[in-house]
């Protein structure tokens, strides 16, 4: 499956090279699109991945130049490692398929998604304050624990958890025993 991450200017600069052109982005994968941005953290680069469908997060803590030709492999197994932890069952060759191909695109200028990720970024450097430290593993875990509505801001009526909207979406396409996925196209 081909899956698109739409990066940060601030992401876009570190990461010229494997930006690709906006073309490649006509066939989504299960998950959606994500967005990224790097932070810092005691001058450690850090990557926010950040998927507007579920609302889930994804921290990958203290990137290198060194990490980046195989940034695939990384993020794979960081998103089935955030997987476990919050509870989704999903293996690894089930997560290496559904991020078989990754694309990262420049800002696509969703405005939405980048309020969101600053509202993420707020929230783990608040974590960060030397009288309320947490690690970046259990905040991403309490980030993707927090209550959202899925009609908006405005209307508090669907309420759900990002982790929760994640499990929904894989357990459309995941069976517990085989390592690929159900092909979407097979489901109607």
């Amino acid at each position: 499956m081909s899956t698109a991450i739409y990066v940060s200017k601030k992401l876009e600069k570190l990461i010229k090279k494997y930006i690709t052109n906006t073309g490649s982005a006509e066939n989504i994968g299960i998950l959606g699109k994500w967005n990224a941005t790097v932070f810092f953290t005691n001058r450690r680069k850090n990557w926010l991945l950040y998927n507007p469908k579920s609302h889930y997060s994804l921290i990958l803590e203290n990137l290198s130049a060194k990490d980046l030709p195989n940034i695939r492999e990384v993020i794979a197994e960081e998103f089935q490692l955030q997987l476990t932890v919050d509870g989704i069952d999903a293996t690894q060759a089930q997560v290496n398929w559904l991020l078989d191909e990754i694309n990262f695109l420049p800002t696509d200028a969703d405005r939405s998604a980048t309020a969101h990720i600053n509202q993420l970024l707020f929230i783990i450097e608040f974590h960060q304050h030397t009288d309320y430290y947490k690690s970046l593993a259990e905040i991403n875990l309490d980030l993707n624990d927090r209550i959202f509505s899925l009609d908006g801001s405005s209307k508090y009526t669907r309420l759900t958890k990002p982790r929760e909207e994640m499990e929904k979406i894989l357990n459309l396409y995941l069976a517990s025993k085989q390592d690929r996925p159900t092909d979407p196209s097979q489901l109607n």
